[in-house]
């Protein structure tokens, strides 16, 4: 499997630079970027990005509907990709090369989790961690059922 970072200027290079710091720089085998720059159109992007990839290749795009995610996705619409994850973050790079995932659904629904656990939000000096409506059930019902266990 390779990995194809899409995204506006150097930001997947750079992810790549940073994820080699965690993982070690064997990964830059593993791994590759393509840059949009400035005033370049969709169709010479999609052109350079297809240079990169082949048929075994997940590209993690920048941001769903820019540029770098459209033409991922013709290139997965053709044929040409494996499969496309958009809105890309370490730890979702993280979880791709360093997976032991059995099937390409398998290692995306991971990268896909692990890209949105690693997102967190904290405000105050007390480090108060702001969670959703749905996890904050989800706590309360776990909690509940903790205190019927120990009573």
């Amino acid at each position: 499997m390779k990995l194809v970072l899409a995204s506006h200027g150097s930001l997947g290079c750079e992810m790549i630079k940073a994820v080699a710091m965690i993982l070690g720089v064997s990964i830059m085998e593993k791994a590759n970027c393509v840059e949009l720059l400035e005033g370049e159109s969709l169709e010479n992007y999609y052109e350079k990005l297809s240079k990169t990839v082949d048929e075994d290749t997940v590209v993690l795009a920048d941001l769903f509907g820019g540029t770098p995610s459209r033409a991922a996705l013709m290139l997965l619409q053709e044929g040409k990709v494996k499969a496309v994850l958009t809105g890309f973050n370490m730890a979702m790079m993280i979880e791709i090369l360093s997976s032991d995932a059995k099937t390409t659904e398998e290692l995306i629904q991971n990268a896909r989790r692990a890209g949105r656990d690693g997102v967190r939000a904290f405000v105050g000096t007390d480090l108060r961690e702001l969670i959703d409506t749905q996890e904050t059930q989800e706590k309360s019902f776990i909690q509940q059922l903790l205190r019927r266990v120990k009573s």
